[in-house]
């Protein structure tokens, strides 16, 4: 059983467990076959989860800097439901009170800048 699903695409593991699920929302299916369709539909999601860790895996992302292109992994995104760190206390500065955000310091020299944190 086992066997089938590691060689099933993402797309067709999906469509068969929208269909394990369809089929335990009707409520038509007898105890042993849902019990037997809910660990079938356990795997297929486990199987899903595998192949998109894969995929996320495998995607980089073009930055485009002043010495011409550089590949680098994929970051997902933080988690929006995370509190903020806290910023660091400094004092501010006149420019920092106008323009209401911290004024980011020089880069140590030799250290390359991301064009990607440039705020403009």
């Amino acid at each position: 059983m086992a066997d089938d699903i590691t060689s099933m695409s993402y797309e067709a593991a999906l469509a068969e467990l929208d269909g394990i699920i369809a089929g335990l929302e009707r409520g038509d299916v007898e105890l042993e076959a849902a019990i037997s369709a809910y660990e079938r539909g356990a795997a297929l999601t486990r199987h899903c989860a595998q192949l998109l860790d894969r995929t996320e895996q495998k995607i980089t992302q073009l930055v485009v800097g002043a010495a011409g292109e550089v590949e680098r992994p994929f970051r997902p995104p933080t988690d929006r439901n995370e509190a903020p760190a806290a910023p660091p206390a400094q004092a501010t500065s006149a420019e920092q009170r106008l323009f209401g955000a911290p004024i980011p310091a020089a880069a140590p020299r030799g250290v390359a800048i991301d064009p990607d944190d440039i705020p403009f």
